[in-house]
């Protein structure tokens, strides 16, 4: 088991946090300040663009109240057998017309209680894994018998949509502990409170 939390990264040259194809088993990635802004990375709005890779085989991972930012893509991307547990996250976005999620076959994503400001492609198409993205409070009761309660909406702001609702992977939950999530609008004091010497 590996915990990274009040971590800050920027001006990263390549990946700011990756987990390579081997397992990596369970991760949790919390509290931490993703920093995208870069000047070396013209082609990309300036903006970064391999920020956060989740490709491990059978990995679980929690990705937590951290604050992503300044990026253009893969931010995170999840493949490689990974399930991926996406709650209380605020990704912010400008003048970017990138992408926050980018999901690859083998990739299972549950996303909950995250704030989209100003991400223009929320997740690129077409989507080769599987999602939930906890799109309204009818759906999300869908997660009750598997996390023992029902998911809690993502709030977006000037976002493009993020509506997908795949739940046969949700199973994969049944038995493990799972992170609690409050609401996206707890969510955007991420901000304040993400990264090194925060705590």
């Amino acid at each position: 088991m590996f915990w990274i939390d009040h971590v800050s990264t920027s001006l990263i040259g390549r990946q700011h946090i990756v987990l390579g194809t081997s397992a990596s088993n369970r991760v949790t990635i919390s509290n931490c300040d993703i920093d995208g802004t870069t000047s070396w990375s013209t082609n990309c709005d300036s903006y970064h663009y391999w920020n956060v890779l989740f490709l491990g085989s059978q990995d679980l991972v929690t990705f937590k109240n951290n604050y992503i930012h300044h990026f253009s893509g893969r931010a995170p991307k999840v493949g490689g057998n990974t399930l991926a547990h996406v709650v209380n996250n605020y990704f912010y976005q400008t003048d970017s017309s990138g992408h926050a999620f980018e999901i690859d076959s083998g990739g299972m994503v549950l996303a909950e209680g995250n704030v989209f400001q100003n991400v223009v492609n929320v997740v690129t198409s077409p989507v080769g894994g599987q999602a939930f993205t906890s799109p309204d409070s009818s759906s999300n009761a869908a997660c009750s018998s598997y996390l023992g309660r029902a998911c809690v909406v993502n709030a977006f702001g000037s976002s493009g949509a993020f509506n997908i609702k795949d739940t046969g992977f949700l199973t994969n939950f049944s038995g493990k502990n799972i992170a609690s999530a409050s609401s996206a609008t707890d969510a955007k004091n991420v901000v304040n409170t993400a990264g090194y010497g925060k705590i």
